[in-house]
């Protein structure tokens, strides 16, 4: 279970993503971290989480595309991946 400081934390990351990454448009929890899809890749970003988190994962994102004849709307969506880890909160 997370602490209300990083529940905090995180919704202020999440406000700094919402702006820089041109909108969040993937939102998956773990036990274990948080994973955030935003439309871009953000300097200001990868730098506020560096400042707050310290410690987090970031990669380009890699949405399969559909077998014949069905549309992924996410592909679309998400450029980039945040991976923001809960240990020590």
């Amino acid at each position: 279970m997370m602490s209300e400081e990083f529940y905090e934390k995180l919704m202020k990351i999440s406000k700094v993503m919402e702006k820089e990454g041109e909108g969040i448009s993937y939102i998956h929890n773990e036990s274990d971290s948080y994973t955030i899809g935003t439309k871009v890749y953000s300097d200001e970003i990868a730098r506020y989480l560096d400042e707050i988190v310290g410690e987090w994962e970031g990669s380009e994102a890699d949405v399969k595309k559909p077998k014949k004849g069905k549309v992924n709307k996410k592909a679309k969506k998400v450029g980039y991946l945040w991976k923001i880890p809960i240990k020590g909160t």
